[in-house]
């Protein structure tokens, strides 16, 4: 279970048990059947609730499973806390996450600076552009994705061979990231050089050469 949810569900369970302890301690509330037949029966099924949620959130839960869901991933601060879930020492992935991590705080700023680029030089007809950008984030998400299921199934028990299997899996798709934030790196280039008078075949090169790149990095990783 991830460590925060653990602290979460632990500090929970404290402030319930000190709760009762207030209301059911003879010298503080004091409360018995006899002096409050309702209040009493409702704090004894509110506790059953509490214990009953609780065992069925921690074994039936994808987020106390793994310390995400992955269905509920949308932007770039679902994926990070996905990823630091992950992010633990002892395992054979530490450098692939932190290597991840780093991949998705550079999209992030690189999108940053596209918005301002364009919100700069005025150049709201370039639409597109920016709905580029977003197609280059998703394609890190999906690849993010496909890491953090690839770690999910990953016995932690089982060494050699199946150990170096997942690793060389999740270099490809680490590699694939790097490979569009070097395009995204262009496409930065190129608007930064453009301004309100430029032509609508500057536009539709860059705009050409980031889909295409993006394409090609879909086949690659298809094949992955």
């Amino acid at each position: 279970m991830n460590n925060k949810i653990f602290i979460k569900l632990v500090i929970s369970t404290i402030i319930l048990a000190i709760f009762d302890v207030i209301l059911f301690s003879p010298g503080i509330v004091g409360l018995t059947f006899s002096s409050n037949a309702i209040l009493f029966c409702l704090i004894i099924l509110i506790n059953v609730v509490f214990l009953v949620l609780e065992y069925v959130f921690m074994t039936h839960s994808t987020i106390a499973k793994y310390g995400y869901d992955l269905d509920k991933l949308k932007d770039e601060n679902d994926y990070k806390e996905a990823l630091e879930s992950k992010l633990d020492k002892k395992s054979p992935f530490y450098n692939e996450v932190t290597q991840a991590l780093t991949e998705l705080d550079s999209m992030t700023k690189k999108k940053k600076v596209l918005a301002e680029l364009l919100e700069q030089n005025n150049q709201e007809h370039f639409t597109a552009l920016t709905d580029l950008g977003n197609q280059a984030t998703n394609f890190l998400f999906n690849n993010i994705r496909k890491i953090l299921n690839r770690i999910a199934i990953f016995d932690s028990d089982i060494k050699g061979s199946l150990e170096n299997e997942h690793k060389i899996y999740i270099k490809k798709i680490l590699d694939s990231n790097e490979e569009i934030l070097v395009e995204f790196n262009k496409l930065l280039t190129e608007v930064s050089q453009m301004d309100n008078t430029a032509s609508d075949d500057t536009l539709s090169k860059i705009l050409n050469d980031m889909t295409n790149s993006l394409k090609t990095l879909r086949g690659e990783n298809d094949s992955i």
